[in-house]
């Protein structure tokens, strides 16, 4: 049985999904001190009483974003970016905001301003380096995530996105060598551990593979990426109950798991319980993934 694979792919689709939560959103410093906005009606109550202040609407779009309006917080920012005293971290999440909307020469434009504000800014040589895979300039991207390491090695982020642009290049041996590396200086880093599973499966090597994972639930037993990993090697051995078993389970810990959903669903195919493999497939498949495996089982 093949992988089941995003139908977009880059790396920022690399890590487990409560990762890549935090990598499709600018990593921007918390707007400390600004009052807490719940309407729209606030968010411009805020920006009327501190309108010098960069976090006001940082807050407000912040707000806006949550709830799909991009153009809303787009807007925002952009008031933000003239009337507001010059932010770097602003100017970061504007380039978040293009980037969600697909506006990368936009995007790469704003971020660029932040890096001139503040050269050692790590979240904006992170937004950078995202903006650059995906405008296929690689090496520029692989620049921004090794300065953004050097520059805050502390940080886990920086690391899984070098990992994960090996990856994308399919420089696979290297990514491990990184990856392992990584992992020496901070043994206990569960997505540094989550990201060597993926490199061993990019590789093929299954059993070390599952193996890490274990290592990662050992770590953190309520990792649902972890056992959403495992189920789908479950299911690539054929072991399609013990898949059922540890899908379930990453459900149960997170229930928006695409991939936990696709591969129960693939379980589900192959056990003969048609009606869950089309939730769970029909689930997955509105998460991006490529159901067709399940589809053809349904149909046979």
């Amino acid at each position: 049985m093949s992988f089941l694979l995003p139908r977009r792919c880059c790396v920022a689709r690399f890590v487990h999904p409560a990762l890549l939560i935090l990598m499709m959103t600018a990593v921007v410093v918390s707007a400390a001190g600004a009052a807490a906005v719940s309407s729209r009606v606030d968010g411009k109550a805020l920006i009327a009483e501190k309108p010098g202040e960069p976090s006001s609407y940082l807050t407000f779009a912040e707000f806006l974003r949550k709830r799909g309006d991009l153009k809303g917080a787009e807007e925002v920012l952009e008031l933000g970016r003239i009337k507001a005293t010059a932010s770097a971290e602003l100017l970061v999440e504007l380039g978040s905001i293009y980037e969600a909307q697909d506006r990368l020469a936009r995007a790469e434009s704003v971020t660029r301003e932040a890096l001139v504000l503040n050269p050692k800014l790590v979240s904006a040589h992170v937004r950078m380096g995202e903006i650059y895979f995906r405008l296929g300039w690689p090496k520029s991207g692989m620049e921004s995530f090794w300065l953004a390491s050097e520059l805050a090695p502390d940080l886990t982020l920086p690391k899984v996105r070098i990992i994960g642009g090996l990856i994308d290049q399919k420089k696979v041996s290297e990514a491990e060598e990184a990856c392992l590396r990584f992992l020496a200086e901070d043994s206990g880093n569960v997505d540094l551990w989550l990201a060597l599973g993926q490199v061993f499966e990019k590789q093929d090597k299954l059993r070390e593979a599952f193996t890490t994972y274990g290592q990662v639930l050992t770590l953190d037993p309520k990792r649902s990426e972890a056992y959403a990993r495992q189920g789908r090697l479950f299911c690539r051995f054929g072991q399609y109950s013990a898949g059922m078993t540890a899908c379930t389970r990453a459900l149960e810990l997170d229930e928006h798991n695409i991939l936990a959903h696709a591969y129960m669903g693939i379980a589900c195919s192959n056990l003969g319980d048609g009606e869950n493999a089309r939730k769970h497939a029909q689930i997955a498949e509105a998460g991006g993934m490529n159901m067709t495996a399940v589809w053809k089982k349904l149909n046979h």
